[in-house]
């Protein structure tokens, strides 16, 4: 592959077949990935690059506002070298870009899988109780790391997703990791807040879909999941009982389980070499 290594992503990629793309939530990574792949790889060719500011990825230069279509930016080239139609899989903000890439590509999109995708731009405007919700986390959020105060932005941010209390759970090293990479989630938030993509655009779809979502999840991405349960044509919707917005970690045998069986039952495809890469910007295991 011909590309500018500072703006490819890192990719972790296994098995052979047709070609899954799964991409990550915010403060994660494609390691999120590797037990789907385990499951896959038999049958399918499953790549999981790392979004911007992510894992082994670069970190993406300030744009004026940073977007979306930024992240689909990153993985263009990555898509390019897959011939034909993809399955396209995302948990949170990567379900958010994976609804944007299929707006975007439609053709290249043979399904898709969701968790969650934290569709926030379509609570602008609302005065309801849940857009005010997820406005105050962002804004709470964004002022704290503002000033610095990256440990309590932390703790916000995974309080918020997770529950009460997960925070002051974790260990430390796991609490460091997501604190380096709290200044993403400003930016993760004004890539979702600016994305242009309507529930009229979504009515429009003609991909198969499975919709999933956990019932003790934020009362924001449950109303998001209402919204688009009603308006996706072809989309299967799942609601997990007591399960959380953070299932495919938490729960992720079960998880696992739902998108294997969704995305074996959709027509065989083309069958995917492995991506050529240089250097280090494929890993395999």
């Amino acid at each position: 592959m011909n590309v500018n290594d500072d703006h490819a992503p890192h990719i972790r990629q296994s098995g052979r077949g047709p070609a899954v793309v799964c991409l990550h939530s915010s403060i994660s990574s494609s390691k999120q990935w590797k037990g789907l792949m385990t499951e896959l790889e038999s049958d399918h060719h499953v790549i999981a690059p790392d979004l911007y500011g992510y894992g082994a990825s670069p970190v993406p230069a300030k744009a004026d506002p940073f977007s979306i279509d930024h992240e689909i930016e990153l993985l263009c080239q990555m898509l390019a070298d897959i011939p034909g139609p993809f399955h396209l899989i995302g948990h949170s903000y990567g379900a958010a870009v994976a609804f944007r890439l299929a707006v975007r590509y439609p053709t290249r999109v043979r399904s898709l899988v969701a968790y969650e995708p934290v569709l926030f731009n379509l609570m602008v405007g609302d005065d309801s109780d849940e857009a005010t919700e997820i406005g105050s986390v962002r804004t709470e959020v964004e002022a704290m790391v503002g000033k610095g105060e990256f440990e309590e932005a932390a703790e916000r941010f995974v309080d918020y997703w997770s529950g009460a209390g997960v925070w002051n759970k974790m260990p430390v090293s796991a609490k460091d990791k997501i604190i380096q990479r709290m200044w993403k989630v400003v930016f993760d938030f004004e890539a979702v807040l600016g994305n242009m993509t309507t529930l009229s655009d979504y009515a429009k779809f003609d991909i198969p879909t499975l919709y999933l979502y956990g019932t003790e999840s934020p009362a924001s991405t449950r109303k998001i999941a209402e919204w688009l349960g009603q308006t996706l044509p072809k989309a299967e919707v799942r609601g997990l009982i007591g399960v959380g917005h953070m299932g495919p970690m938490t729960h992720s045998s079960g998880v696992i389980k739902l998108i294997a069986n969704f995305v074996r039952k959709q027509p065989k495809g083309i069958l995917v070499h492995q991506l050529k890469r240089s250097g280090s910007q494929t890993e395999s295991d």
